[in-house]
């Protein structure tokens, strides 16, 4: 007799995160994916409905609309949004309350498996010096689903480095122009403070081609990872390793630039200057220690890599990818660039 498929609700999941779930999940035949969106119609919400996959309307404030997704569902793969205007502002409920929201509608309903996309507890982790309302509200719904003894299983998978970022217009002002701008001597320059590790050494992700497998590893066997924090990390290299991938992969003149004592980044906005500064007064504070202030451990990642790569046969590698691969692969000029 064929056994019924696993619904799990990819909440957050149009955004590059929760798509690389739904997109990993949706070609495993026992899981069905089910995604939330306050816009179905939209061109990323479209992408995935063009996938097969099923994309739904709730809106997380929206109790009624959250009930009616949710139920049903054997598993939750959460991510909330940290760049929403109002969580960055302070203005109205905040993302800790939407977190609290989602996950005591699922406890309600009685899904039973949960897995968070988080970040470091900031202001713990530095005893207050640096206070960062979006990381200490994603590490606060972490522990609020740990503690819910209504969950048979919940996971933190926080994600490393995002690679990504490289080809974000926001980041790449913000981090010397690396890897869209050239500066005045023609280098794509990558410039910032140091880490904070010595030797250092940053978990770099590849989010589109290996965080939805991290996910899709732990609900392969939830119970083998209750409880635990996962480092979702593709590759954890220095800052000028990293920047000579690009320079390998691509041909193009990179290098890396530290910046010294007292110098600050700039971004577009108040804002965004004050997360990727924020960023790094806490990992100096914490020594490099991107997760939770613990040391990187690649291999749960690559453990749960190998694992998915066995149902989604030629579809992913069973391996995490490397710098240099995802440079080759989605750099601006290559044909099968797809960022």
């Amino acid at each position: 007799m064929a056994t019924s498929k696993k619904t799990i609700v990819v909440v957050g999941g149009t955004g590059i995160l929760g798509s690389s779930v739904a997109r990993s999940l949706h070609d495993n035949p026992d899981f069905h994916v089910r995604v939330t969106t306050r816009d179905p119609l939209s061109a990323k919400a479209a992408r995935l409905t063009d996938c097969g996959i099923e994309v739904v309307k709730a809106d997380s404030w929206n109790i009624d609309e959250l009930t009616k997704a949710l139920s049903g569902c054997w598993g939750l793969f959460l991510n909330i949004d940290s760049d929403a205007p109002n969580f960055k502002q302070q203005i109205g409920p905040s993302e800790l309350d939407m977190g609290r929201l989602i996950l005591h509608t699922a406890a309600a309903v009685g899904i039973k498996h949960v897995v968070h996309a988080s970040l470091p507890a900031a202001t713990k982790l530095t005893q207050g010096r640096v206070p960062m309302v979006n990381w200490d509200d994603k590490a606060a719904i972490s522990e609020y689903a740990l503690k819910n003894k209504q969950f048979s299983t919940a996971t933190i998978l926080s994600a490393g480095w995002f690679l990504e970022n490289s080809f974000d217009p926001k980041y790449a002002a913000s981090f010397g122009g690396f890897a869209m701008i050239k500066d005045d001597d023609g280098f794509y320059t990558w410039k910032t403070p140091p880490m904070g590790n010595d030797p250092e050494s940053v978990p770099f992700l590849a989010v589109a081609d290996d965080y939805g497998d991290f996910v899709h590893g732990v609900f392969l066997n939830p119970q083998k990872w209750d409880r635990k924090y996962v480092h979702g990390v593709s590759e954890s290299l220095s800052f000028t390793d990293m920047t000579a991938a690009f320079q390998r992969a691509t041909g193009l003149r990179a290098r890396y630039q530290k910046l010294g004592t007292g110098q600050s980044l700039m971004a577009g906005n108040e804002l965004k200057t004050k997360e990727v500064n924020g960023l790094f007064d806490v990992m100096h504070a914490v020594q490099g220690r991107f997760f939770n202030g613990e040391v990187t451990e690649p291999r749960h990642a690559k453990e749960l890599k190998a694992a998915v790569s066995l149902v989604r046969r030629g579809k992913t590698s069973t391996t995490p990818m490397t710098a240099e691969q995802f440079f080759r692969k989605y750099s601006p000029g290559n044909p099968s660039a797809k960022l």
